[in-house]
């Protein structure tokens, strides 16, 4: 927590990743991952995300990593992993 009791997050990094997204349901979507820090990312999707969402991310030669959909903007998204990430 910062100063202002704002929980601090990662530095974030700016990426132009494809990707797919596998929805609880087992829906797939290719997304563009556009920045990643180690507990989070942002993405732009073909498909409006649900808030809440459990998600599976897949990266090419990286293992899927689990995640959660925190924030929506039309079909941009925001998300945390539910395991940091090395990056």
């Amino acid at each position: 927590m910062d100063r202002h009791g704002y929980r601090t997050r990662g530095a974030r990094v700016s990426v132009r990743c494809d990707a797919v997204l596998t929805e609880e349901d087992g829906c797939e979507l290719e997304v563009m991952i556009t920045d990643v820090s180690r507990d989070g990312f942002r993405l732009q999707s073909r498909a409006e995300l649900e808030v809440g969402a459990e998600v599976l991310l897949h990266v090419t030669k990286l293992a899927p990593v689990k995640a959660i959909i925190r924030w929506t903007r039309g079909r941009e998204a925001g998300g945390t992993f539910l395991e940091p990430v090395a990056l």
